[in-house]
């Protein structure tokens, strides 16, 4: 049982387990996938329109301030 596990290393895998050549990890691989894009340009869509409103302010009714007049002052 013990030639087989050295069997098994002697493949170039430390750990011992399976070798999956020709595929490099989906982190590199990440920038050619449609869903990751159509994210991106979704998240950088919403903080231009979050940007262009002025924030959360665009949702609040805001009512303007009257100006107080002091008799006999400035």
């Amino acid at each position: 049982m013990d030639e087989t596990k050295q069997e098994h290393k002697s493949n170039g895998d430390p750990n011992g387990g399976p070798i999956h050549q020709g595929h490099p990890p989906y982190w590199r691989r990440a920038h050619r996938d449609w869903r990751i894009w159509f994210m991106v340009i979704l998240m950088l869509g919403a903080m231009a329109i979050y940007l262009m409103t002025g924030g959360l302010r665009g949702s609040v009714n805001v009512q303007p301030q009257q100006t107080i007049s002091f008799p006999g002052g400035n």
